[in-house]
């Protein structure tokens, strides 16, 4: 029999909703209803004047920026669409970019230009860009913003600020991020702190027997199992910890042919994300030493 071939499964139905970087199963952010409201206040003006506040979103990692984000950009080309709005939005991960460049180009690429791999200059994808802006407004979301804030003598966002109908969200885990700005960027960009703090227990609780509806078979797990998770989970600040160990529990438990999740298939997969945690703080470690023996090398 193939590797890959189907098998009948006794807790998972679909995995998908217990992968850390999934999106919500509704396409809403749980718990976060009063920070998009929020969100959504300072970015009204965007059908009004076809520009509004810009928006700094920060937190610990697994508090929902992402999710926050994307969400916002879904309802404003929602809105956009309804109302004939002149307004694009476009969504890009600079920590997957990497380089300033790329990022623009991404940027572009959203908003519904064919931008090739390799070829165009920055002058170009400017032109375009401002062309853009001449007939319609622009949000824009720029994921881990810290990764090309201070690759360039003028900042990539510095540059977007300064265009007419241009919005940006920047999301980063750091508020001291921001700060990191040239003063007249900072002056040009002024924009609306957004902290998103680490879900509470019960916000995890609920956030995890969502994820549980979609991704499991009923009655897998207890309340009391689960509420153990929750606290674990709690502790730790970062929601998608959560999914991981569910994940794992889930498959564990499966493994073993079991119906139901035990208490033992929960401390294993919490033992067994510890050791990676370890594994990548080793790795951290490994990464500062080299970069100082780089240095002592160069000097």
């Amino acid at each position: 029999m193939s590797l890959f071939a189907s098998e009948s499964r006794s807790t998972l139905i679909d995995p998908q909703w217990l992968q850390p970087l999934s999106d919500p199963p509704d396409g809403k952010p749980v718990c976060r209803e009063a920070d998009l409201k929020l969100m959504a206040r300072y970015l009204v003006d965007l059908f009004k004047t076809g520009k509004a506040r810009n928006l700094f979103i920060y937190g610990k990692p697994g508090t929902g920026k992402t999710a926050c984000a994307k969400h916002l950009l879904g309802e404003v080309a929602k809105h956009a669409s309804e109302t004939n709005a002149p307004v694009l939005t476009a969504y890009v991960n600079a920590g997957k970019t990497r380089t300033p460049y790329y990022t623009l180009a991404e940027i572009v690429k959203q908003l519904g230009v064919a931008v090739p791999s390799a070829g165009w200059q920055t002058f170009r994808l400017k032109h375009i860009l401002e062309g853009l802006l001449t007939e319609k407004s622009v949000l824009l979301a720029i994921d881990e913003v810290d990764s090309i804030l201070l690759k360039e003598k003028e900042p990539l966002v510095y540059y977007l600020s300064r265009q007419p109908k241009t919005t940006l969200i920047l999301i980063s885990n750091n508020v001291d991020d921001i700060v990191r700005l040239p003063e007249r960027a900072l002056s040009t960009l002024q924009p609306v702190l957004m902290p998103l703090e680490p879900y509470t227990h019960e916000e995890t609780m609920q956030i995890l027997r969502n994820r549980l509806e979609h991704a499991c078979k009923p009655n897998i797990i207890t309340d009391k199992l689960l509420n153990t998770i929750a606290e674990t989970v709690s502790k730790e600040g970062d929601i998608r910890f959560g999914f991981r160990v569910l994940l794992g529990t889930a498959l564990l438990a499966e493994k073993a042919g079991k119906q139901t999740i035990e208490a033992s298939d929960i401390a294993s997969a919490i033992q067994e994300e510890n050791r990676v945690g370890r594994i990548k703080e080793l790795e951290a470690l490994r990464d500062k030493f080299l970069k100082l023996k780089r240095k002592y090398e160069k000097d």
